[in-house]
C-alpha cells in the first residue's frame, strides 16, 4: 500500500483529458486530493494528400516511428483505415508508453523502443537506428503538428529518407472564469505537475493576471531541465522538482519527494 504521506495535499494534474485519470487515481491512493485541469487538448487532424499517398505504399517504408501515445493512436487508426499493416514495417516507439499503446491496439510488440530514457536522444542511441540499419531506408515519423527536428535531422544524417505524418494537433483548452476561481480561491493546489513546456505556457496564459502571484509561488513538478529553466525565467519562485521520466509513477514519486522535503523543513 502506498504511503499516506500525501494525505490532505492538493495536487494539480494537467495531463490531457484522456490521459489524466490514471495519475489522479494514483495520487488519491496516497491520500492526496487530485485537481484535474488539462492544459492541452488533443484533436486528430487529416493527413495531407501527399502523406496519404505514402501511407498507401507501406511496402516501400521500412520504419514507422511514433513519438507519443497520441501519435500511436491516431497514426495506427489512419494506417488501419488504409489496409493491413505489413509485418515488414518496423514499428518504433519513443518510449514504453507508446510501445504499450502499440501492443494494446495491434496485439503486436513494438520492434524498437528505448527501455530506460523515453526521449529522442535515447531513441537515436539505439543500435537498430544507426546508419548501417537506416541508410537509404524510408522512414515515416508520426507526430503532432510541429515539434523538434532532431529526430528527422539525425536520421537524415545517417542516410535515411524521412517524412512526417502529422496526425493530431494540440490546442489550449478553454475554461470558464468560475472554474478557475473554484480552484484558485477556494482550495488552491499545494503543488502542480506539468509534463510539457506547452502545458507550462498554457498554465501561465490561463492564469496570468488575477491569480498569477499565487500561481508563481506554487511548487512545481516538471519532467525536463529545460522546463525547470523556463519556469524560473517565467517567474516561478518556489521549489521545482524534475521527475526522471514523464511517466505517472515518476510524477508521483516526485510529488512524494516534495512532500517529504516540505515536511522535514517545517
Amino acid at each position: 500500500m502506498q504511503s499516506k504521506i500525501l494525505a490532505g495535499i492538493r495536487v494539480l494534474v494537467t495531463r490531457p483529458a484522456h490521459q489524466i485519470q490514471a495519475l489522479c487515481d494514483m495520487l488519491e491512493e496516497t491520500g492526496a486530493r487530485a485537481i484535474c485541469l488539462p492544459l492541452i487538448a488533443i484533436e486528430p487532424i487529416p493527413v495531407s494528400q501527399q502523406v496519404e499517398t505514402q501511407l498507401r505504399q507501406l511496402s516501400q517504408i521500412s520504419f514507422a516511428i511514433f513519438i507519443s501515445p497520441n501519435a500511436v493512436e491516431y497514426g495506427l487508426e489512419k494506417l488501419r483505415s488504409l489496409g493491413a499493416i505489413p509485418k515488414t514495417l518496423k514499428l518504433v516507439a519513443i518510449g514504453q508508453a507508446s510501445a504499450l499503446k502499440i501492443q494494446q491496439i495491434l496485439g503486436r510488440t513494438a520492434d524498437i523502443y528505448p527501455r530506460d530514457q523515453y526521449n529522442t536522444e535515447a531513441l537515436l542511441a539505439l543500435d537498430d537506428l544507426q546508419a548501417n540499419y537506416v541508410n537509404h531506408k524510408h522512414i515515416i515519423i508520426f507526430r503532432g503538428c510541429g515539434g523538434r527536428e532532431l529526430l528527422s535531422d539525425s536520421l537524415k544524417q545517417r542516410g535515411a529518407i524521412v517524412s512526417y505524418a502529422e496526425v493530431y494537433q494540440r490546442i489550449k483548452p478553454q475554461y470558464e472564469a468560475q472554474q478557475l476561481a473554484n480552484i484558485w480561491t477556494k482550495q488552491p493546489p499545494d503543488v502542480i505537475t506539468l509534463t510539457s513546456n506547452e502545458g507550462l505556457m498554457n498554465l501561465v496564459s490561463l492564469l496570468d493576471g488575477q491569480y498569477w502571484q499565487q500561481v508563481r509561488q506554487t511548487p512545481l513538478v516538471v519532467v525536463t531541465e529545460k522546463m525547470a529553466r523556463n519556469a524560473k525565467k517565467i517567474g516561478f519562485k518556489n521549489t521545482i522538482l524534475i521527475a526522471n521520466k514523464a511517466s505517472n509513477q515518476a510524477l508521483l514519486d516526485s510529488v512524494l519527494k516534495w512532500a517529504k522535503i516540505t515536511t522535514q523543513s517545517i
